[in-house]
């Protein structure tokens, strides 16, 4: 909500301040939106045959848009969700749509971009790249960080932030805990099941 209030503000200010002029200029050497890890509980991804599920688990209320890049205009159903409010969200990508392509090591790949502002990206806006593999009846499953900015693509994270987890299960998940650098466990608050 707040967010869309200051966006609000900052479209009002510019168009006032413009008064009918066109503001063009290329803002990605100045501005740049990079990997966020807060706002999140998890990201889970499970592999099938055909289809790639992604569900997405939020820290509070979302009101934003979740969607496959590359996807963002054309908003197709199986590639875009746009969120009316919740914190659980689900998306069944298939394989052979939404822009998802096979990389050099055979995984079928795509990034999921989670935007909180259903027109603009955002610091605090997250993105998550997504790997189905079957190999052998074994399906493997990856998901790691990646960069929400558009201006990224085809970019890879620096080794020092770049975060993937894999499972051999076909079901993989991400929380904000497997983000580098992993934080350390506090001895003093390790749970014990009697």
């Amino acid at each position: 909500m707040l967010r869309n209030v200051f966006s609000l503000l900052i479209c009002s200010a510019v168009c006032w301040v413009c008064e009918g002029e066109v503001w063009e200029k290329d803002m990605s050497e100045e501005i740049y939106i990079e990997a966020s890890h807060e706002g999140f509980e998890g990201v889970e991804l499970s592999c099938g045959r055909k289809s790639m599920v992604v569900e997405v688990k939020m820290e509070e209320d979302f009101d934003g848009v979740i969607y496959t890049r590359g996807s963002f205009m054309t908003k197709s159903k199986s590639c875009f969700l746009d969120a009316d409010g919740g914190k659980d969200h689900k998306l069944r990508i298939p394989l052979d749509q939404c822009g998802v392509k096979e990389d050099s090591e055979g995984f079928h790949t795509q990034v999921l971009v989670i935007q909180h502002d259903d027109w603009l990206i955002f610091p605090g806006d997250h993105a998550f790249t997504l790997q189905c593999k079957d190999v052998d009846g074994v399906s493997i499953a990856r998901i790691g960080l990646s960069d929400p900015d558009p201006s990224s693509t085809g970019k890879e994270l620096p080794k020092h932030k770049k975060s993937t987890l894999e499972s051999k299960t076909g079901t993989v998940v991400f929380t904000p805990d497997d983000i580098r650098p992993r934080k350390k466990k506090n001895k003093k608050n390790v749970k014990t099941e009697l």
